[in-house]
C-alpha cells in the first residue's frame, strides 16, 4: 500500500476524489484521441461483460461507474450506477438517464440492502479508494448469494515501466497528453491519484478474504497485461 492514502483524512476524501475527477476525466479514455487507448478500453469492457454474464431479470450495480462508460454496453438487466462525484454522475445521467438508476454514494458505505444484485461491477475504482477492503467488505454484502462481481484493476508496475521507456524516448506527451487528454498527468499515476499499488497476488489475496477468485484475463493481451479483469463469487 501507498502512503500517499494516509496523507487524505475520511472527510477530505469527497473533495480530493472531485479534484481528481475533474483532471483526469474517466470518460476521456474510453474517447481518447490514441487508437491504442481506445483499444485497450474496448478490450477490458469486452471482458468484463464476458466474465458477468448479465441475465434480463439481474439486478446489476456498477459501483464507482463514473460516466458511465461500461454499464451503458449491456441491454440486459435492471441497472444500477454509483458514483461518489456529481458531476460526472450528471455527465452520465444526461447520457442514459432512463437506462441506468444512478445513486451518489461512497463505494465504502453502498446505500443498499443486504444480497440485493445478482451482479457487481467494479471496474478500475479500487486502488482510487482510502480503504479498497471497505469496499470489497460492501460489494459482498450487497451480492447475492452465487452472485458474480467482476472487478479491473491497473498492472502499476507495467504501466510505469512502459510510461518511463516513453518519457525517455520523448513520446509520452505527444501520444497522451494533448488535445484535452490530461494535461499534466504524472509519470507515477500513484503519486497522485491511485491511492494503493498492488501487485496482482496482492490483489488476489485481498479477493481471497471475501471470495472466491473464478477467472481473470489479461488485457490487452496475455503478455502485455496492463489490466487484469477478475471475476470473483463471494464465498458462502
Amino acid at each position: 500500500m501507498k502512503t500517499l492514502a494516509l496523507k487524505i483524512k475520511p472527510e477530505e476524501f469527497k473533495d480530493w476524489n472531485e479534484k481528481m475527477v475533474d483532471k483526469y476525466d474517466p470518460d476521456s479514455f474510453h474517447h481518447h484521441h490514441n487508437p491504442l487507448v481506445r483499444y485497450i478500453e474496448r478490450k477490458r469492457v469486452q471482458a468484463i461483460f464476458k466474465m458477468i454474464d448479465v441475465q434480463s431479470r439481474d439486478r446489476v450495480i456498477e459501483v464507482g461507474c463514473g460516466a458511465g462508460n461500461v454499464i451503458e454496453k449491456t441491454t440486459r438487466g435492471i441497472l444500477f450506477g454509483l458514483d461518489l462525484s456529481g458531476p460526472i454522475l450528471n455527465k452520465a445521467k444526461r447520457r442514459m438517464d432512463k437506462k441506468v438508476f444512478f445513486l451518489q454514494a461512497d463505494a465504502q458505505n453502498l446505500p443498499c440492502k443486504d444480497q440485493i444484485f445478482a451482479r457487481v461491477i467494479c471496474s478500475e475504482v479500487l486502488e482510487h479508494l482510502l480503504d479498497p477492503s471497505a469496499a470489497l467488505r460492501e460489494i459482498a454484502r450487497v451480492l447475492k448469494n452465487h452472485g458474480i462481481a467482476v472487478v479491473s484493476v491497473p498492472n502499476e508496475s507495467l504501466i510505469n515501466r512502459i510510461k518511463t521507456l516513453l518519457i525517455r524516448l520523448g513520446i509520452f506527451t505527444w501520444l497522451f497528453q494533448h488535445r484535452g487528454n490530461y494535461h499534466a498527468m504524472p509519470e507515477r499515476m500513484e503519486d497522485e491519484w491511485h491511492l494503493h499499488t498492488l501487485p496482482l497476488g496482492g490483489w488476489l489475496d485481498l479477493f481471497g478474504k471475501l471470495f472466491c477468485v473464478r477467472q481473470m484475463k489479461r488485457i490487452p493481451f496475455w503478455f502485455l497485461p496492463l489490466r487484469y479483469v477478475i471475476r470473483i463469487e463471494k464465498i458462502e
